[in-house]
């Protein structure tokens, strides 16, 4: 049951948003939309959802156009950068609105597959960010969905709860055989999270393809730590003249705010990494995963 995105364009005004988007997401897979603010990314979710209509093109899901289903009976759901929660409404009454039956039964079951199986009679506002935005999850999870689209939802998040959640709604997709759309501008999290990604610049496509793939043939997306075809967080390696595996920097890049040296090692992998201004081109260094 693949989600196919075919010859979507939507103009808003005199402004094409989309032109022409074509990708396909296969079953249970995670699949990352990337681009900058206005590329046209959330349009695309919104459209898939029924919250917007397309000039033209198409969406199928399961072969059947998914354009002429009222946006209630569509089987998806969004998790959005706000957790968007009724205030005046308990945690609990807020995710059995959600589930077929209006049960506290159903809504605790959610509760507890979102780790707050505690919290059902607990107001929204005793709630960290991370916490209500794991509500808003048990919600959308409520609904039963076949596509769950996923709006930039860690936004809003301090880094810690960012990377935990993150993890937790990857491996909560893979457990419940979910297929589910990201929309993001950070690439990392992109990585990181999807099985496959597609990148969305001003309203087209310019690729699509797995981590390793977009890592070798995209421009500029090699913005985070890839060895021999593994991606790993920034945060597990260090660049040393002193220890490790001998690398050679054969190029430094600055993008995003950061300095990056792509290094090579002596049977030919490569390796991107967060740099220093004093490495030089061409010298030798050492690559070493940290302790701890």
């Amino acid at each position: 049951m693949s989600l196919k995105v075919q010859a979507l364009r939507k103009r808003y005004g005199t402004r094409q948003v989309l032109d022409g988007i074509d990708f396909e997401v296969i079953p249970h897979d995670i699949h990352a939309i990337v681009g900058v603010s206005g590329s046209g990314k959330s349009t695309i979710l919104r459209i898939i959802a029924g919250l917007d209509t397309s000039d033209e093109g198409e969406v199928f899901w399961n072969h059947r156009s998914l354009l002429k289903v009222p946006a209630h009976k569509r089987r998806v759901t969004m998790l959005s950068q706000s957790a968007l929660l009724f205030p005046h409404l308990t945690v609990g009454e807020n995710v059995t609105l959600a589930t077929r039956s209006r049960s506290r039964e159903q809504a605790e079951r959610w509760l507890n597959v979102v780790r707050l199986g505690d919290r059902y009679d607990a107001e929204v506002h005793e709630l960290s960010g991370g916490e209500q935005q794991r509500v808003s999850l048990a919600r959308a999870l409520a609904a039963e969905p076949e596509v769950l689209l996923l709006d930039e939802p860690f936004t809003n998040l301090d880094p810690n709860l960012k990377f935990d959640l993150q993890r937790f709604i990857r491996d909560l997709v893979k457990e419940l055989d979910l297929t589910a759309v990201l929309v993001t501008h950070d690439r990392e999290e992109a990585m990181l999270m999807a099985d496959r990604v597609t990148l969305l610049e001003s309203g087209k496509v310019t690729s699509t393809g797995t981590a390793k793939e977009l890592y070798e043939s995209a421009p500029g997306f090699g913005d985070f730590l890839m060895i021999d075809g593994e991606l790993r967080p920034l945060s597990d390696v260090m660049v040393s003249e002193a220890v490790g595996e001998p690398v050679r920097l054969m190029k430094k890049i600055y993008r995003f705010g950061q300095s990056f040296g792509e290094y090579h090692f002596e049977d030919g992998r490569s390796v991107m990494l967060p740099t220093h201004e004093s490495f030089q081109v061409g010298t030798m260094y050492r690559i070493k995963r940290k302790e701890g």
